[in-house]
C-alpha cells in the first residue's frame, strides 16, 4: 500500500505550466503525455463511495492495473494497485479489498473515465524527483446516465520525494498564476456529478450524549472497515489494529448502554466478541511467538538445550498460519458483512432519551462508573489469594489483576470517547489507564506464557528431550511478573490524581 498526498486546481482556459511554478532549488523536467482510459467500479447504491473509496481499472500510462483508493482529509489518500488479471471481471483479490465496503454486493461498471495527461517532474539540484505536476484533460460517462457526460481541465501536484514546504511553495506559485483548489477532492467525486454520498453523521443533536460518543463509534468503525483488507494480508500490527478498534467498538456500546436501543447493543456486542476472538487468535500467537523469540534470545547459546525454538515460536507461527486462514475465512461470510450492516443501522437510528441528554451531563458519569470498577477490582487482587487453586467463588491474585486490566481498557475507551467533553482531563485518564493496562497486560503475558512453558516442557519431557530450558525460562517468567507488579502502586496513583479524575466530580 501506497500514500499519497496531492493538490488539485481548477485552470483557465489560457493557463499553462512554465517555469513561474519552479521555486527555488527545484526546476521543471521535462513532460511527458499519457492517454488514461479507467472504468470506476462501485456496487448499484454507491457503497464505495459513501465510503470515500473508489476502485478502478486503468490502462495506459506507468501504473496499469486496479487501483483502490482511500480518499482522506488535506489532499491524502491510500492506494492499493493490483495486476490487471485477465478478462473483464473484477478479480478475487480486488474484491477482498473492499469487501468490508462492498458487503459482498455485485461490482459494476459505474464511470467511464479519459485522462489525455502532460506531465512535469519538478526535480532538485541532484536529479531527485520531488513532485509531479499533471496537466488533465478529463472526460467522463456515467453509465446509467450517458446523459450526465462531463469534460473538464484540472491540475494535480502530487509528491513523490519532497515534503510538505515544497507543496505549500508550489501552492502559492499556482495561486498567484490564476489556478484555485479544486471543489472536487478526486476525479470521480466530479465524475458523478452530485451522486457522490455525503458522510453519515451519528444521529443526536449537536453536543447530545450520542452525537458525542457516536464520533467516537464511527471513528472506531472506519478503522474497522480500513484495517480489513490489511488484516486479510496479515500486515504487521493489521490484525492488532483491527482487533482494536473492535475492542473499542464492543467496549464504548457497553459503556454507553443507555444510549441506544438494549437489544441492538446487546446483539452486536456479542457479534463483536465474535469477531474479537477470531482476531484474537491470530494476534494472540504474534505476540506469543514475540515473547518467546526474544527470551530465547536473551539466553546464552548454552542454555538453550534440545529443540525449544521449534517446540516454541516454530509451533505457535505454524498454528497462526492457520488461524490467519480461518480469520479470512470469517471475513468473507455473511455473518461479518451483517455485522457491519448492523453496525451502521445502530449508528443511523435514533438515540434513546438518555442518548439526547447533553453530553456534558451524562457522560462523566458512565466514564466514573468504568473507574469505579476498576478500582474495585485492584482492592480485590491485594486481598487474593496466590499460589494454588482459589477458593469457589473467590478470584486468584492472576485472576483478579486480568479482570483489572480488562476493565481498564473499558475505562480507557470510554474516557476516549469523553474527549470532547472531558478535555485534557479525559485525555490524561485515556493515558494513565491505558498505562495500567499495559503494566498488567505483561503480568498476565507472563501467566498466559509460563502456562505454555509449563505444557510444552511437559511434551519435550515425555518424547525424551531435555526440558532444562523450558524450566529456566519458566523461572524468568515468574520474575518478569513479580517487577510488574512491583510498579502496580505507582500506577495506580497515577489513576488517583486531580488531574486525572477531577473532571468526573
Amino acid at each position: 500500500m501506497a500514500s499519497e498526498i496531492e493538490n488539485k486546481y481548477a485552470v483557465p482556459a489560457d493557463f499553462s505550466v512554465d517555469d513561474r511554478l519552479a521555486v527555488d532549488g527545484v526546476r521543471l523536467g521535462e513532460p511527458q503525455r499519457h492517454q488514461l482510459s479507467a472504468v470506476y467500479y462501485d456496487t448499484p447504491d454507491l457503497r464505495l463511495a459513501a465510503d470515500n473509496v473508489a476502485l478502478r481499472r486503468r490502462t495506459g500510462g506507468h501504473d496499469a492495473g486496479w487501483h483502490v483508493k482511500r480518499y482522506r482529509a488535506a489532499g491524502e489518500r491510500d492506494e492499493v494497485q493490483l495486476p490487471m488479471g485477465s478478462g473483464g471481471a473484477v478479480p478475487a483479490a480486488v474484491r477482498a479489498e473492499v469487501r468490508a465496503v462492498s458487503r459482498g454486493g455485485t461490482l459494476s461498471p459505474a464511470v467511464r473515465m479519459t485522462t489525455n495527461r502532460t506531465e512535469w517532474p519538478l526535480v532538485a539540484d541532484d536529479g531527485t524527483v520531488l513532485a509531479l505536476i499533471a496537466d488533465d484533460d478529463v472526460s467522463t460517462e456515467v453509465i446509467a446516465d450517458p446523459a450526465a457526460a462531463q469534460r473538464w481541465r484540472e491540475l494535480e501536484v502530487e509528491l513523490v520525494g519532497g515534503d510538505r514546504a515544497l507543496l505549500r511553495a508550489v501552492d502559492k506559485r499556482l495561486r498567484k498564476a490564476g489556478a484555485a483548489p479544486s471543489a472536487d477532492p478526486a476525479k470521480i467525486v466530479r465524475a458523478l456529478d452530485g451522486r457522490w454520498p455525503a458522510r453519515p453523521v451519528p444521529a443526536g443533536p449537536e453536543g447530545s450524549a450520542a452525537a458525542v460518543v457516536g464520533e467516537y463509534v464511527r471513528a472506531q468503525r472506519d478503522a474497522l472497515v480500513e484495517w480489513d483488507p490489511r488484516a486479510r494480508r496479515d500486515e504487521p500490527d493489521a490484525v492488532h489494529k483491527m482487533r482494536v478498534a473492535t475492542r473499542r467498538l464492543r467496549s464504548t456500546l457497553k459503556s454507553y448502554r443507555p444510549l441506544w436501543d438494549r437489544a441492538a447493543t446487546d446483539h452486536l456486542r456479542a457479534e463483536l466478541k465474535w469477531l474479537a476472538d477470531a482476531l484474537g487468535k491470530v494476534r494472540d500467537a504474534h505476540v506469543m511467538v514475540a515473547r518467546l523469540e526474544r527470551s530465547l534470545g536473551e539466553l546464552p547459546p548454552e542454555l538453550v538445550v534440545g529443540p525449544v525454538a521449534a517446540r516454541l515460536p516454530g509451533g505457535l507461527r505454524a498454528q497462526g498460519t492457520k488461524d490467519h486462514r480461518t480469520l479470512v475465512s470469517a471475513l468473507n461470510g455473511q455473518r461479518y458483512a451483517a455485522l457491519l450492516d448492523e453496525l451502521d443501522e445502530l449508528l443511523a437510528a435514533p438515540p434513546t432519551d438518555k442518548g439526547l441528554w447533553p453530553a456534558k451531563k451524562l457522560v462523566p458519569r458512565r466514564v466514573r462508573r468504568t473507574v469505579a470498577t476498576v478500582e474495585g477490582l485492584l482492592d480485590s487482587a491485594e486481598t487474593a489469594p496466590t499460589g494454588g487453586p482459589p477458593l469457589p467463588g473467590v478470584l486468584d491474585r492472576d485472576a483478579a489483576l486480568h479482570e483489572a486490566r480488562k476493565s481498564a481498557k473499558q475505562a480507557r475507551y470510554a474516557a476516549e470517547a469523553a474527549a470532547p467533553v472531558g478535555g485534557s482531563g479525559a485525555t490524561r485518564l485515556a493515558a494513565a489507564m491505558e498505562g495500567l493496562q499495559e503494566l498488567l497486560g505483561e503480568q498476565h503475558d507472563s501467566v498466559v506464557t509460563r502456562q505454555l512453558l509449563r505444557t510444552t516442557g511437559m511434551q519435550a519431557s515425555g518424547a525424551g528431550e531435555n526440558a532444562f530450558t523450558y524450566g529456566l525460562l519458566y523461572g524468568r517468567e515468574i520474575d518478569t511478573a513479580r517487577d510488574v507488579e512491583a510498579h502496580l502502586p505507582a500506577t495506580r496513583a497515577e489513576l488517583r490524581r486531580k488531574k486525572t479524575v477531577g473532571w468526573l466530580t
